[in-house]
């Protein structure tokens, strides 16, 4: 007897989802499918001008954000809403923004998204400077400050919600 075919594997990202409650933090992290390097200008600063409209507009506090060619990070807080629903949100409006621009490309936006909730402030402060050195990590710049699509970049530091306004979990 054959075992029956696995679910892909997007669907099992959502297999663990808690609700979440106002001040709950998260590390999300969005995929392009297949993994091609393709956001790069306009579709890249539409995803990084997403994330802002949905901080300033306080659907979401934001605490780091990053557009890479393959991918998007951000470290946020839902503001009155749960994470998926938040997540569909942002989706939505990045979708509208970049799916003409992907499939020129031939790929699309991986069904799920992966999630981490922070629990500290050790965490917090670990994951947001992960972010912003995620283009210095890949080779694409030098210093943070200088990839155009990130909170390091003084372009979306207005957008930024600081001082954080809620406190984690103490450290262990």
């Amino acid at each position: 007897m054959t075992p029956a075919p696995q679910p892909p594997h997007s669907s099992k990202l959502r297999l663990h989802r808690q609700k979440t409650e106002p001040g709950h933090c998260f590390f999300v992290t969005k995929c392009l499918q297949p993994r091609v390097k393709i956001l790069t200008g306009q579709a890249a600063a539409e995803i990084a001008s997403a994330l802002c409209f949905y901080a300033e507009h306080g659907h979401v506090r934001l605490a780091a954000f990053v557009v890479m060619p393959d991918h998007w990070h951000a470290l946020f807080a839902p503001n009155g809403a749960t994470l998926p629903t938040q997540m569909q949100s942002i989706g939505r409006r990045i979708g509208k923004q970049t799916n003409q621009h992907l499939n020129q490309h031939g790929c699309v936006w991986q069904d799920g998204y992966y999630e981490t909730l922070v629990h500290t402030a050790r965490q917090f402060e670990y994951v947001r400077q992960y972010i912003e050195e995620n283009p210095v990590r890949a080779g694409l710049v030098n210093e943070s400050e200088d990839w155009q699509w990130s909170s390091a970049s003084l372009s979306y530091r207005t957008s930024i919600t600081n001082p954080w306004p809620w406190h984690f979990d103490e450290e262990e």
